[in-house]
C-alpha cells in the first residue's frame, strides 16, 4: 500500500496531552492560525438506511446525537455563516474554519452531485477546508477522483468510519460491511493528495479485551493522517438502546475506557493525530452513566495515564 504524503510530516509536534492533538496537527498546517470545525448539514442519507446494503441504520447511531446545533431546513451558505458567527461567540478566538460535514454518509453520490454542493464552499468567506464524514462503501474509484481534484483546491480531509477490525462485530452493530472493504478503500484512497482519518469504537459487544491494542496497530498501519476514538454510549431509539433495556449489552465504565483508550493510544504513529478521544449526545438522549459528559476531565485523566505509562518504559 503506498503511503500518504500527509503521513509523513518530518518532525511531528507531540502537546502537553502526550500524544499529537488534531490542534497541533492543525497549527502545523496552518502557523498562527487558530482553527475550528464547523458543523454543516448536506442532506445526505447512508447506504445502509436507504436499502443499498442494509435498513436501519448502524445499530449505535441517531443523528440527532451528532451536531444537534445544525438547522438542517437551512441552505449550506446560511448554515456556514450562522455557524461562523456562533462558533466566534462562544470560543475567545477563531482565525478560520474547516466546513466538517458530519451527519450521514456525505460522498453518498455521484461526482457531479457532490461537486454542486462542495465546489463552493473553498469560496466562502474564511473557509480553510473541508472534512466530509463518510463510508467505505461510499469511495468508489469516481468519488475518489473528485476528491482528489477537490483536494487541489482546499484542504480536503475524508474521514472514513470503520468502528471495528472484527467483521463479525461489523455485522452485529449492522455496519453493512466489512474490514477488506475499509483497507481497500484506503488503499484506493491513499496518494491522492487528501488527508485520511478514521473513525474507531472502544465498547462495542464481541470487540475482545484485546481491542485497543488491535485497532491501534490496525490504525498505525495504515497511511491514515489521523484517528477518532468513539466510546460506546447507548442513545435512546436505536437499537443497541433496546438492548440495553433489556440487559443484553453493557457500556463500558469509564476506568475501564480510560485504560482502553491509554493502550490504543501508544500504539498510534507519532505523526497520527488524535482527533477525538471520547464522545457524548445530548443529555435527553443518552442513556446510562453520563460520565462521558465530562469530557475535559476525562482529557485530563488520558494526559495522567499517557504520562505515567511513559514513565514506567522509559530507559534507565
Amino acid at each position: 500500500m503506498p503511503d500518504a504524503t500527509v503521513c509523513n510530516p518530518g518532525d511531528p509536534v507531540v502537546g502537553a496531552w502526550g500524544f499529537r492533538s488534531y490542534r497541533e496537527h492543525l497549527a502545523d498546517r496552518f502557523p498562527g492560525i487558530r482553527v475550528r470545525k464547523l458543523c454543516l448539514h448536506a442532506g445526505f442519507t447512508c447506504p445502509n438506511l436507504d436499502g443499498t446494503r442494509g435498513l436501519g441504520g448502524c445499530a449505535y447511531c441517531d443523528n440527532r446525537a451528532f451536531a444537534p446545533g445544525v438547522d438542517r431546513r437551512r441552505d449550506l451558505a446560511r448554515q456556514w455563516d450562522d455557524g461562523r458567527h456562533w462558533l466566534r461567540r462562544r470560543h475567545r478566538r477563531v482565525d478560520g474554519f474547516i466546513a466538517y460535514f458530519q451527519s450521514f454518509s456525505n460522498t453518498y453520490g455521484d461526482p457531479a452531485e457532490l461537486a454542486t454542493l462542495y465546489d463552493q464552499v473553498p469560496d466562502w468567506d474564511e473557509c480553510l477546508g473541508i472534512s466530509l464524514g463518510t463510508r467505505p462503501d461510499c469511495l468508489d474509484d469516481a468519488v475518489l477522483d473528485y476528491l482528489e481534484d477537490l483536494g487541489r483546491r482546499t484542504f480536503l480531509t475524508v474521514e472514513i468510519g470503520l468502528q471495528s477490525d472484527r467483521d463479525a462485530v461489523l455485522e452485529r452493530i449492522n455496519r453493512g460491511h466489512d474490514v477488506a472493504l475499509f483497507t481497500d478503500t484506503v488503499r484506493r484512497s491513499a496518494g491522492r493528495g487528501f488527508e485520511l482519518c478514521v473513525h474507531l469504537m472502544l465498547g462495542l459487544p464481541g470487540e475482545g479485551d484485546d481491542a485497543p491494542e488491535r485497532l491501534g496497530a490496525l490504525a498505525a498501519s495504515l497511511p491514515i493522517a489521523s484517528v477518532k476514538l468513539h466510546n460506546l454510549h447507548i442513545v435512546r431509539d436505536t437499537a443497541l438502546a433496546r438492548e440495553f433495556h433489556q440487559g443484553l449489552i453493557r457500556e463500558p465504565t469509564r476506568a475501564n475506557y480510560l485504560d482502553g483508550a491509554r493502550r490504543f493510544l501508544a500504539c498510534l504513529r507519532p505523526d497520527q493525530a488524535v482527533q477525538r478521544i471520547i464522545a457524548d449526545a445530548p443529555p435527553h438522549l443518552l442513556l446510562g452513566a453520563p460520565w462521558c459528559r465530562d469530557k475535559q476531565g476525562f482529557l485530563a485523566d488520558v494526559r495522567t495515564a499517557v504520562d505515567s505509562e511513559r514513565e514506567l518504559v522509559a530507559p534507565v
